[in-house]
């Protein structure tokens, strides 16, 4: 049995993105989490530190550099994990150039501040990340999205 860190491919479902065409859908690698990410929490001093050593240049950019200095523990933490965790962007367009940084995606995606955030294409990747923390690499080869939202295994046909 597949026990090891693995990245995945996960297609959201957010928005209708697989009624899409399959080369015009987001999609992303995702790094299930291991049990030492769940099991700690950074403090104040080493988020901020992982904050001015991996996002410096937001931190140089008048646009971003106020909104993330002024960002909770909790918001950063989020960042991080975020930005740690997934890759290999496909189809992330903004203002017609495809961007390919886990930060710059973050920072960008629309993003809801009313209750319709738990909706967001955020959260959706946010949620995946924790649903499969428990499951080995065999289980991930299986991950599929169920049409009400949720997620799990796929059953295998036999």
């Amino acid at each position: 049995m597949e026990l090891g860190v693995t990245w995945f491919e996960y297609r959201p479902k957010w928005k209708g993105n697989l009624d899409l065409p399959e080369d015009e859908q987001l999609s992303l690698e995702i790094k299930r989490l291991k049990p030492i990410d769940t099991l700690y929490e950074d403090d104040e001093e080493k988020i901020n530190q992982w904050r001015d050593q991996n996002l410096t240049r937001f931190l140089e950019d008048p646009e971003y550099a106020d909104n993330i200095k002024s960002m909770s523990d909790e918001v950063l933490r989020l960042v991080k994990r975020f930005v740690s965790h997934t890759r290999n962007f496909r189809n992330f367009v903004f203002d017609g150039q495809e961007k390919k940084d886990s930060a710059e995606i973050f920072f960008n995606i629309p993003n809801p501040t009313d209750a319709d955030q738990e909706k967001s294409l955020i959260m959706e990747i946010v949620n995946v990340l924790g649903e499969t923390a428990h499951l080995t690499g065999e289980e991930l080869k299986n991950f599929v999205a169920r049409s009400d939202g949720t997620i799990s295994e796929q059953t295998k046909v036999a």
